[in-house]
């Protein structure tokens, strides 16, 4: 299947957005690593049955497709229902607020309003898709673990958060491992940056 973005695109776009992920390193304690390798594995496999769930839900929210009312969309590849929950766990741990994203009001990931708006959000603003992103690593990291202590998770942790993120799961599954790798690359990426060395 054709991909969207080469991984020599993928690594451009990122680089691009290092000044955003590095202010939501700030807001939220998420390491900009963290969403980094979360973007490579997710941007590098979007391909044309990404983009046709996309459309699929946009002709849906306009009334010209019945049944298709959520998709994995953005640089993030994150559900419009699981953004609403991962901002409801946000709010009540006072970590950001719905206005705060520009939001009227706390979404239900229930109404199909809510839903629709955060949908159309997360598909065409690409700070709002990733704070959303780094939001539901944090739920995740609370989930699996029972702690919020980024960047202090042992190397199991990080990647049933990292496993967590694409699933419903607290186990440790194949795209956990692949983004722990990735992880570890950006990190020592940034390590070297700052002139402290590489760690394994």
């Amino acid at each position: 299947m054709l991909r969207r973005y080469t991984p020599r695109r993928t690594e451009e776009i990122i680089a691009s957005l290092s000044p955003l992920l590095d202010q939501i390193e700030k807001d939220y304690s998420v390491p900009a690593a963290c969403m980094k390798a979360v973007l490579y594995r997710e941007m590098t496999e979007i391909d044309l049955f990404d983009a046709a769930a996309d459309l699929a839900v946009r002709l849906g929210w306009l009334g010209r497709l019945i049944g298709k009312n959520d998709s994995s969309t953005g640089y993030a590849q994150i559900f419009a229902s699981v953004a609403a929950r991962a901002l409801r766990f946000a709010e009540e741990r006072g970590i950001e607020t719905a206005e705060g994203l520009g939001l009227k009001r706390s979404p239900s990931p229930e109404d199909p309003g809510d839903l629709r708006e955060i949908w159309l959000r997360l598909n065409r603003d690409r700070e709002f898709n990733l704070r959303l992103a780094a939001l539901n690593l944090l739920s995740a990291a609370k989930e699996v673990t029972g702690r919020l202590s980024f960047p202090d998770y042992s190397e199991d942790e990080t990647k049933r958060i990292f496993s967590r993120y694409n699933a419903n799961t607290k186990k440790i599954t194949s795209y956990g491992e692949t983004v722990w790798k990735h992880f570890l690359r950006y990190r020592n990426e940034e390590m070297s940056k700052n002139g402290k060395g590489e760690v394994s």
